[in-house]
């Protein structure tokens, strides 16, 4: 059977006269083989960046749907909730019983999962300064019937609201940890993070990193989104959750032939001293940019879809002992 032709996307002329010289490949530091932190390249004040000129423009491609502004608006409201200050009386506790808290909490303010870990100088954008050493992961799943609509108007509005969700529990942990007397920042998911947030999620237990370079979860799938908190709470840090994603994903071409622009390769790549999956930023951004966050590769992943994670789990696991 000949394999599917892809209609070829071309990208508008207006907004390919905003892009840099510079490859974004070059600032994530693809084929780098020193660990370094890294560069700003999305998400954050446009100019610390020389792609802040297609992060407006992608803002202004926003469509005018109903749908939208009203998850736009609960945004808005969210992070316009004020953080009280630390409180004067520090409780104490065991790191123990912290962690058990602080999950208990998080899980009762709408995170689907929660996890820990210690936080390395690599992982914070080189901009910026993160004041403790340990931060909280976040992790909101989204509903897999409005994500598999993308790249149109329900799968984007479903990954604002999720951004949303996420904002909400960690200013929610964020609060109650003033509350406790002890330091927090919150840092949802979107806009002006100052660290990576799918490096800590790996080393606390979320799952692996695809293909598609987002995470797989073995009960979620690829339908996460991520917020994080950290703070100088003592807690008890996690574990990296192995369960063959690798062995899966060489052989899976799901996200790679979904995707419009072939920026997903077949192989690992080395990005800053890293050998991982990684998705080529040039040719990705074009098309996420015109098409409201894109999120095909994630909607395709035979991953994300509800029941599958779990059976794809006991298969590799027979496979591996046979």
């Amino acid at each position: 059977m000949a394999r599917r032709v892809k209609p070829k996307f071309i990208p508008n002329p207006e907004q390919m006269a905003l892009m840099p010289d510079i490859s974004g490949n070059e600032v994530n530091g693809l084929g780098e083989t020193e660990v370094r932190r890294s560069s700003p390249i999305y998400w954050q004040s446009p100019e610390l960046t020389p792609f802040g000129p297609l992060m407006s423009w992608f803002y202004n491609q926003v469509p005018d749907d109903d749908r939208m502004k009203a998850v736009q608006n609960d945004r808005a409201k969210t992070l316009a909730i004020e953080i009280p200050p630390v409180s004067p009386i520090k409780q104490q506790k065991t790191p123990e019983e912290w962690t058990d808290l602080v999950k208990e909490v998080g899980l009762q303010n709408g995170a689907s999962i929660i996890g820990i870990a210690s936080l390395r100088p690599e992982w914070v954008i080189e901009t910026y300064q993160v004041p403790h050493k340990t931060v909280i992961m976040v992790a909101v799943a989204m509903d897999f019937e409005e994500l598999k609509t993308a790249p149109e108007i329900p799968a984007a509005v479903e990954v604002i609201r999720q951004y949303d969700r996420g904002h909400r529990v960690s200013r929610a942990l964020a609060t109650w940890i003033h509350q406790q007397g002890w330091p927090a920042i919150s840092y949802g998911g979107s806009g002006n993070v100052p660290l990576l947030l799918i490096p800590p999620a790996l080393e606390c237990g979320f799952g692996e990193l695809g293909k598609h370079g987002s995470l797989i979860n073995r009960h979620f799938g690829s339908t996460l989104r991520l917020a994080a908190v950290v703070t100088d709470l003592p807690l008890i840090t996690g574990d990296a959750d192995g369960f063959g994603v690798d062995d899966f994903c060489i052989n899976c071409r799901a996200c790679e032939n979904g995707c419009p622009t072939d920026a997903i390769g077949t192989a690992k790549q080395m990005v800053r001293g890293k050998n991982k999956w990684y998705v080529d930023f040039d040719k990705c951004l074009p098309f996420f940019n015109e098409n409201m966050g894109c999120a095909i590769c994630l909607a395709v992943c035979p991953w994300s879809r509800p029941g599958v994670p779990e059976n794809l789990i006991r298969k590799l696991a027979k496979k591996r002992s046979t």
